[in-house]
């Protein structure tokens, strides 16, 4: 099963990599040819591939062009690395100030993903990845990122991914949920104790770009035997100032597209 899952990756990314190669679109025929395979096989991947918008078939030649989740996914990467070059020195300063763990995650498909983290020195402190996906109805840095999206979009989550308990506060009831965005919303700030891991807290405030629009959330994370309301107060009050930072630094010359 594993080797299968690898072939398919492999033989996704090849194809993708033949677009990028001159050909703007491309039939079964040559695709069979470059890939190797049986045009039956072929074509069953490639409708697969056509569902989810990765690919678009040509009404009249039906042939093979890249569809606009490519796009979609080409603008994520592209804003998430400007977003994480910029906070990074602001996330360091963060965690002298603090000395707990900094997270930069931002919202995507129903989740929340971390794609910059700076960790503490403290012995005593929580592990994430970079990449790792979390989700978007628990812990401080999610609710800080979805209290800001469309109530259409915070339902549809709900319906996609329910509100599964992930530990001992999760929030599972959606009229709570919305109660509790609509009090981040209010104070500017979310905080959770124990909602997606067993001894963990966090802080997070949202980071806007230049339009204003949240482009991310800034937390603070560590183990609840540091954790008191005080602290709370303060570490809000540190991610609401470098987020501010990053902020400030988004909207520069040249890092907005306005020059």
């Amino acid at each position: 099963m594993e080797n299968s899952a690898v072939k398919t990756i492999d033989r996704l990314v090849d194809l993708l990599d033949y677009f990028t190669q001159g050909h703007d679109a491309v039939s079964l025929a040559e695709l069979s040819e470059h890939l190797e395979l049986p045009k039956s096989t072929l074509h069953r991947f490639l409708v697969s591939l056509e569902s989810h918008g990765i690919l678009r078939r040509g009404a009249n030649d039906k042939k093979w062009r890249p569809g606009y989740h490519l796009i979609v996914w080409g603008s994520v990467a592209a804003e998430n690395s400007v977003i994480r070059e910029i906070a990074k020195p602001f996330m360091a300063e963060l965690v002298t100030a603090s000395g707990e763990m900094a997270i930069l995650t931002v919202y995507h498909a129903h989740e929340v993903v971390c794609i910059e983290m700076t960790e503490t020195n403290h012995p005593v402190r929580l592990k994430m990845k970079v990449g790792e996906q979390r989700a978007a109805h628990a812990g401080a840095s999610s609710k800080a990122l979805i209290a800001f999206l469309p109530e259409e979009e915070i339902m549809a989550i709900v319906k996609d991914k329910g509100l599964p308990k992930l530990c001992t506060n999760t929030i599972t009831d959606v009229n709570a949920l919305k109660a509790e965005l609509a009090r981040i919303r209010k104070q500017g700030y979310s905080h959770s104790l124990e909602e997606t891991d067993p001894g963990a807290w966090g802080v997070a405030t949202p980071v806007r770009d230049w339009t204003g629009r949240v482009v991310g959330a800034l937390g603070l994370a560590g183990p609840t035997l540091r954790y008191s309301e005080d602290k709370v107060k303060e570490y809000a009050a540190l991610c609401r100032e470098y987020a501010g930072r990053i902020a400030t630094a988004l909207s520069a010359p040249g890092q907005n597209g306005n020059n």
